[in-house]
């Protein structure tokens, strides 16, 4: 009697140890892979915690941050980014086990079954925009970009009818409907043959990223611009 009571309490220690530590340090170490992959960031720090900890071997995290160094958020590349989230349930089957031919996103989306609160920020440097525009925009060179928090102007040169020209423009970055948008609201050109054309009321928005494009059924839902940065936010959609 004796000794299967003394093999219970082994076994009852075992179990408390891969409830308490071994399996949620496991998981941990999977989801900052999982963050690490849909955000395309090289450098990763990941908080989960839980009261008590063990629930976090049954998939439910009461608090989590994330941080990161430079990625992407849909098509935007940024220089650092932050997850923050409570109250979150994921599915553990799937994280230990994955679904096979899924898209990082799609894996993502199926590993979560939901959040109390998430919230995704990024901020995006002169160079991030820069880059987007540069990749959106054929035939620019030269271009150079000043963002305030006021709102964003760009000088570049193309060619126009085989001639060069100069543009610049302004505009400022927003979300609408989920979505992320460069929104343009002025644009003038200038060169021998057109002399010099405002075009503004011809250019409507430029759409940045599309929600569809965010993992763990974020959306995008504000936009705050700095001296040489914007922060954009995107966060849980409980729809």
């Amino acid at each position: 009697m004796k000794k299967f009571l003394a093999l219970i309490a082994v076994l009852a220690i075992i179990l408390f140890g891969l409830l308490e530590i071994v399996l949620p340090k496991v998981l941990t170490g999977v989801l900052k892979d999982q963050v690490s992959e849909i955000t395309a960031a090289q450098e990763t720090d990941l908080e989960v915690n839980s009261s008590p900890y063990a629930k976090i071997a049954f998939g439910e995290i009461d608090g989590l941050h994330c941080s990161t160094g430079a990625g992407r958020i849909g098509d935007l590349d940024v220089r650092s980014m932050s997850l923050d989230g409570e109250k979150i349930m994921l599915d553990i089957p799937e994280i230990l086990f994955p679904s096979q031919d899924l898209s990082s996103h799609e894996h993502a989306n199926k590993i979560l079954r939901s959040a109390g609160k998430l919230e995704l920020k990024g901020v995006v440097g002169e160079d991030d925009l820069k880059s987007f525009l540069e990749r959106k925009v054929d035939k620019l060179q030269n271009l150079e970009i000043k963002m305030t928090a006021q709102e964003i102007t760009a000088s570049a040169n193309l060619k126009i009818l085989g001639r060069n020209a100069d543009v610049d423009l302004a505009g400022i970055i927003i979300a609408d409907e989920g979505d992320l948008y460069f929104r343009m609201t002025r644009l003038n050109v200038k060169n021998a043959l057109l002399r010099h054309v405002q075009l503004d009321k011809f250019f409507g928005d430029l759409k940045i990223t599309d929600r569809v494009n965010l993992p763990l059924n974020l959306k995008f839902d504000s936009v705050e611009l700095r001296d040489g940065e914007a922060l954009v936010v995107a966060v849980y959609d409980k729809k």
